[in-house]
């Protein structure tokens, strides 16, 4: 394709405004497949694929996809999960000394979770005991 100055530019490209990163993935994927099938050898060589073999690649990225937006969704769900430990007596590691104290805030950035503990974020990594700290104030009063 020759291009000029009055070729028109699709500038939608990158906005992908209405369609996710993986449904364009898709319409690439079967516009190249009708590319394919439609310039296929009148003789037959072997050098494309056989319409089976594009209906099983369509088949296997179809499912690659909706695995992953499941996990995403699993992931988010995990992630708004940990709201729960908010009031919850916890103990983060810290080299020095770990740290005790109550979930004030569950802080999200990044797609990594934070736990702010005594006014200070702790990665939800370092996190190693949960309790529920009313039912331990009740039995401390025993």
């Amino acid at each position: 394709m020759e291009v000029n100055k009055n070729t028109p530019v699709d500038r939608s490209y990158g906005t992908m405004d209405n369609k996710s990163k993986s449904s364009l993935a898709v319409d690439d994927f079967l516009q190249i497949m009708a590319a394919e099938i439609q310039n296929q050898s009148p003789l037959g060589d072997s050098s494309g694929g056989s319409k089976t073999d594009y209906l099983t690649q369509l088949a296997q990225f179809t499912m690659l996809d909706q695995m992953t937006a499941l996990a995403d969704r699993v992931n988010q769900l995990s992630m708004l999960n940990q709201v729960n430990l908010i009031g919850k007596k916890v103990t983060i590691y810290n080299p020095e000394e770990n740290i005790v104290g109550t979930v004030e805030r569950v802080k999200f950035y990044n797609s990594q979770v934070y736990l702010q503990v005594n006014g200070k974020d702790y990665e939800i990594g370092y996190l190693m005991e949960v309790s529920d700290k009313l039912n331990e104030v009740e039995t401390d009063e025993l």
